[in-house]
């Protein structure tokens, strides 16, 4: 409501102005085309006001066809810019242009011309959009909630059992309902044994018992198109220019999905009740939509990887070191390295090395023979970069052993020329 009477209040009189220039144009426009045809058809001496009427009341109904509203102009009257052109920054218009902003939903109707105008419609967006889609998405959260309660209900009632044994399905259990039904089981004989197993001072770790719940896709897309449903039915009774259903719902499923409301006409946005249809079905679809898409995550996630990884086996259990497994490795860990400290008195440091140079003895295995033998038959691995020297890292000793050679070779080369 404040982001509506600020936008009227900004453009209201910009918007007056320029509606009056227009009509002065247009009533330019007739004079001009009623002189044009008075001089063709000869009617300047008689009957020049009967024809200017009958003009004007011609040229009146193509301006009524491309303004979509009563547009009648006299000669001799003067025009009332009101009724002849309404203003567009109403409090219907100022309303629905706010929301748009609000819900990135299309109204073309009316737009800010002035730069004070455009300004604060930018800020008003960047202001209202966040915290409109925040709003949308809590409300999603929360129906996604009870749309799953419900449906849980339901199908713990069996209606679901009770319709397929009347259309005629089979009555066998889905293979994801059985695969659910036994990891429960495994997940409950699991909790029961560790229980047993726990010391009374530790607290038992909390274990999933029951998966996430999940919507089919089909009761997902289901619910989109009842809401849709729905809005065509209020389209209809809130005096809706189409007539059929079919064009209702598609005004809705394009208000709700697409976020336009290009195909309603202009008519329509001047009735109160097509205000309400507009605010609680752009409101609520955005929040529909967040539902909707919450719920079919973890569906389409489990399709899609399903998809990736077709054709292969693929444990989707991640493996994961238990507890007690961890603190037994810990501790005979600790054990050897007390063995190579009363073995070996005089080592400040045990390494890695060490530990298995221990356990290798007493294994009665050598690693470094191994590491030995293996060594012959892989390529040359240099152990430190320092072993590789460049072209120019010469040391003085290398450099002095080259020197004494080639005076060798210089003296042994003079004798034989001698």
């Amino acid at each position: 409501m404040a982001g509506s009477w600020s936008f009227a209040r900004l453009e209201g009189d910009a918007e007056r102005a320029q509606q009056e220039k227009k009509l002065n144009r247009i009533r330019i426009a007739y004079q001009q085309i009623a002189d044009e045809m008075s001089d063709h058809c000869g009617v300047k001496d008689f009957g020049q006001e009967v024809f200017e009427k009958e003009l004007y009341h011609s040229l009146s109904r193509l301006s009524t066809f491309m303004e979509n509203h009563d547009f009648h102009l006299s000669p001799d009257i003067e025009p009332n810019l009101d009724e002849l052109l309404p203003p567009r920054w109403d409090f219907m218009s100022s309303i629905l242009y706010a929301l748009s902003i609000l819900t990135t939903t299309g109204y073309a109707y009316a737009n800010p011309s002035t730069g004070l105008g455009q300004c604060f419609a930018i800020g008003y967006g960047l202001i209202g959009i966040p915290l409109m889609v925040l709003a949308a998405v809590d409300i999603g959260r929360f129906l996604s909630d009870v749309v799953l309660f419900v449906y849980s209900k339901i199908e713990s009632i069996g209606i679901w059992k009770r319709i397929a044994s009347l259309c005629g399905f089979p009555k066998n259990a889905n293979i994801v309902t059985q695969v659910e039904i036994k990891a429960i089981k495994v997940l409950q004989h699991t909790k029961r044994r560790m229980k047993r197993h726990k010391s009374s001072h530790e607290k038992p770790e909390a274990i999933e018992e029951n998966p996430k719940k999940r919507l089919p896709l089909s009761v997902n897309a289901a619910i989109l198109l009842m809401f849709c449903m729905l809005g065509g039915l209020v389209y209809i009774v809130a005096g809706g220019n189409q007539k059929t259903f079919i064009e209702a719902f598609f005004v809705t499923f394009n208000l709700v999905a697409n976020l336009t409301m290009s195909e309603m006409p202009f008519e329509e946005f001047q009735h109160v009740l097509t205000l309400f249809y507009i605010s609680f079905f752009v409101t609520f679809g955005l929040a529909v939509l967040s539902m909707c898409a919450d719920l079919a995550a973890s569906e389409l996630k489990w399709v899609f990887l399903k998809i990736h990884y077709f054709g292969r086996k693929i444990n989707w259990k991640r493996k994961v070191a238990k507890k007690e497994q961890m603190e037994v490795e810990v501790k005979e860990l600790l054990k050897i390295i007390n063995q190579i400290r009363a073995k070996y008195p005089d080592k400040e440091q045990i390494t890695s090395m060490d530990i298995l140079q221990y356990m290798s003895d007493l294994n009665g295995w050598d690693p470094m023979m191994h590491f030995k033998n293996r060594r012959d038959t892989i390529a040359f691995m240099p152990q430190s970069i320092e072993a590789l020297k460049f072209a120019d890292d010469i040391d003085f000793e290398e450099a002095s052993h080259r020197s004494v050679i080639r005076n060798e070779d210089d003296s042994l080369l003079l004798i034989d020329n001698l």
